[in-house]
């Protein structure tokens, strides 16, 4: 059998039909009064004890069968809980459940207009008129409690969504550098253990990245500047006013006569100079980095 979704019969659900739907009825029943109770008989014992008047005790007794109703509904949910912790619940078996909540309801009904009501109607045509109105009573509310579960679940599902969403381009944009030209165009998107160097070409920049383990190189109308304010946030930092490199993948920092130069270890990829303004930076981030200690 196909079982029903967890969420209708959860906890904060449950509680919700057991709060929503005896007020929802409370009104109906106050407005419409489809159980007779405008032709209760005060000249019982009981209610001649009592020496109110009508009115007050169709309210009194509408108010005592809805919190009886309630109870029925709270007593219901607890047994569904209790049942569901070991068993999946179906659409027959839940079907099942709610027909016996109206049918016991409708069994208080039957009850209370056969005690407090003058009429000449047959336990068995109370019953049925109860059932029926009972039924219709709880299909308003239960309707508009499933729509509403449906539609928060919807929400939270979608919500979800959009935070998993969030996250893989969180993920994209951790695991690709994107290249933009001046137009703001992407023009290259590499990952960024593939990204090598940048380097700076008049109006141009040229992107040393590796593709199959061999080095390839691509011209890219932009700026170095533009570029690392753009790449300010990752790892690619400008070690030279000609150059940006990937300092995850730097192999050997040397120092010559020239200057100190950044080695990348690959057959083709040419050393990187690294300026004295850039020196200091380079250095401490080989130091701190977890890869490099």
């Amino acid at each position: 059998m196909t079982p029903i979704p967890q969420f209708i019969y959860n906890r904060s659900n449950q509680l919700a039909m057991i709060i929503f739907v005896p007020i929802f009825a409370l009104l109906f029943i106050s407005i419409y009064s489809p159980f007779d109770f405008d032709r209760i008989d005060t000249d019982t014992r009981f209610l001649a004890w009592l020496n109110i008047s009508r009115e007050l005790v169709v309210q009194l007794i509408t108010i005592f069968l809805i919190l009886i109703g309630m109870a029925v509904a709270a007593i219901s949910r607890w047994f569904m809980d209790i049942y569901t912790r070991r068993h999946t619940m179906s659409y027959v078996t839940y079907i099942s459940w709610i027909a016996c909540e109206i049918l016991a309801m409708s069994l208080i009904f039957t009850l209370a207009a056969v005690l407090f009501t003058d009429t000449d109607k047959g336990v068995i045509t109370l019953f049925r008129n109860s059932l029926v109105k009972t039924f219709l009573i709880l299909l308003i509310p239960y309707t508009m409690c499933y729509i509403y579960f449906i539609w928060q679940e919807r929400v939270a599902q979608l919500r979800v969504l959009r935070k998993q969403i969030a996250e893989d381009e969180t993920a994209l944009q951790t695991a690709y550098i994107q290249i933009f030209d001046t137009k703001g165009e992407m023009r290259l998107s590499v990952r960024r253990e593939h990204l090598l160097l940048i380097e700076s070409a008049d109006n141009y920049i040229c992107v040393w990245y590796t593709n199959n383990n061999s080095p390839k190189k691509v011209l890219v109308r932009n700026t170095l500047k533009h570029v690392a304010e753009q790449l300010a946030s990752t790892h690619i930092q400008q070690c030279h006013r000609s150059y940006m490199v990937n300092l995850d993948l730097v192999k050997v920092m040397r120092r010559e006569k020239e200057g100190m130069f950044i080695e990348f270890g690959i057959a083709g990829v040419p050393d990187v100079p690294i300026s004295k303004t850039y020196v200091d930076s380079v250095k401490k981030w080989l130091m701190s980095s977890p890869e490099n200690a």
